[in-house]
């Protein structure tokens, strides 16, 4: 949940890429509708990409940058990596540079968890991913360079929530 509220000021005009249910969310769901983010409905199937790609296409003509997790939902800091098909469909259809962001907010903000523990949460722009890849590289690529770098920051923060403290 952090990661989806700290992106926003790092960007000028941000989509994000967010499954339709949770426009049913109140408040958190109307902002989703009123600021023209891209939905993904996965009732649609087969469809569900095509819908992605031409919204997410639509706000990339209206200069918007288009944000999307790789794995669709949060996961266990140190799960196994599941990507979805849909970022590097996003990729190649586009044509543009994909920006992979690392981070380890999941330490000390747990999912599906109402606890949250003190610490530092670090966020890492990577190096830009140049159009024009092939999907299968791409992916390879992208999911290496998220995987490697949020590893390091796990573990740094988990670090940190073991030292003790003096505050």
């Amino acid at each position: 949940m952090w990661e989806t509220f700290a992106l926003i000021p790092l960007f000028d005009d941000p989509a994000f890429i967010y499954k339709r249910e949770l426009i049913w969310i109140p408040v958190f769901g109307w902002y989703l509708w009123k600021s023209d983010m891209v939905p993904v409905d996965r009732r649609a199937r087969g469809g569900a990409i095509g819908g992605m790609i031409d919204s997410a296409r639509r706000e990339l003509g209206r200069g918007r940058q288009i944000i999307i997790f790789p794995e669709g939902t949060r996961t266990a800091p140190g799960a196994p990596p599941a990507y979805k098909s849909g970022l590097a469909s996003l990729y190649a259809a586009t044509n543009v540079p994909c920006l992979p962001i690392a981070l380890n907010s999941g330490v000390f903000w747990p999912r599906r968890r109402f606890l949250r523990y003190p610490g530092t949460i670090v966020l890492e722009v990577l190096d830009p991913m140049p159009p024009g890849l092939d999907r299968e590289t791409f992916a390879a690529r992208v999911q290496e360079a998220i995987e490697t770098a949020t590893a390091r920051l796990i573990a740094d923060g988990e670090r940190e929530l073991r030292a003790p403290s003096f505050r």
